[in-house]
């Protein structure tokens, strides 16, 4: 028996150690990535000092493209404020096709550049990463790269947008 305890409690110190995040809990460092297209890159670690909202969301996840729009509009209003930019927001895409995600970006007015397409391939480190399941997730980044809300809400955003 206390062979398996102590199994179990190097087990959870090797995973903690690891760096990665821990299913969007509070603290745990986000997990950095580089994303290419045609006219732009975004890489998570040139982000850092600033407050970053990640976003994984699919045409088929209408929650998650709900959300995308959302976001989409208070980061628009943000910038028209005079309270200056107070985060960013990086929207990344996980449908099969690239055509369909360039329409639904059109067709929902949201801003193309915050707006990128992960091809399937390359999706799967971002669910393993970010350990995303089913109904897409969001994740609040502050300055220092650590994760300090899943699924921020409105007024979450709204408040940080105040200070």
């Amino acid at each position: 028996m206390a062979i398996i305890v102590i199994f179990a409690v190097l087990l959870g110190l090797g995973s903690a150690a690891s760096g990665s995040a821990a299913d969007g809990k509070v603290g745990s460092k986000a997990p950095m990535f580089k994303i290419e297209r045609s006219d732009s890159t975004v890489a998570l670690d040139d982000m850092k000092g600033k407050w970053v909202l990640l976003q994984f969301w699919a045409s088929s996840d209408a929650d998650s493209r709900i959300a995308c729009k959302q976001y989409t509009m208070l980061e628009q209003n943000q910038e028209s404020s005079n309270s200056g930019e107070r985060f960013h927001l990086l929207a990344i895409n996980l449908d099969r096709s690239e055509r369909l995600f360039r329409e639904i970006v059109r067709r929902d007015g949201l801003s193309a550049e915050s707006q990128f397409f992960i091809e399937r391939s390359n999706a799967e480190k971002f669910i393993d990463d970010y350990h995303l399941e089913s109904g897409l997730s969001s994740f609040l980044i502050d300055p220092n790269g650590r994760i300090v809300a899943k699924n921020p809400s409105e007024q979450q955003l709204i408040e940080l947008a105040i200070n």
